[in-house]
């Protein structure tokens, strides 16, 4: 079976209407050159613009500031160790240290 292109009365091309792809397209390039205009008819005003900082921000960036301006070392306690095992008096307690050992491996998930 040929189709022929002008074939159905019904499909007869009319010079006053336009297909539904022209009239599509027509709608696409009217929108298009509507929006090329909406920036400009919507410009921001710089003084309108809001921003709040929830209380909680707030006191992560007081405790973020704080936390920066502490030293990373403390510098009391290291020398108070070296002066202590400078003069032979610092004693290592191997049972405590070996409990920790223990408790941190347990907790830890490995093994």
């Amino acid at each position: 079976m040929k189709i022929h292109p002008n074939s159905s009365p019904a499909i007869q091309s009319n010079p006053t209407t336009t297909s539904g792809a022209a009239s599509a397209g027509g709608a696409r390039r009217a929108d298009k050159a509507e929006s090329a205009k909406a920036p400009a008819a919507r410009a921001i005003d710089p003084g309108a613009t809001k921003t709040e900082i929830s209380t909680q921000a707030r006191e992560f960036a007081q405790a973020k500031s704080v936390a920066g301006s502490a030293p990373d070392v403390r510098e009391q306690k290291v020398a108070e160790l070296k002066a202590r095992i400078a003069a032979g008096k610092y004693e290592v307690n191997a049972q405590a240290i070996a409990d920790r050992m223990v408790d941190e491996h347990s907790t830890s998930g490995i093994g």
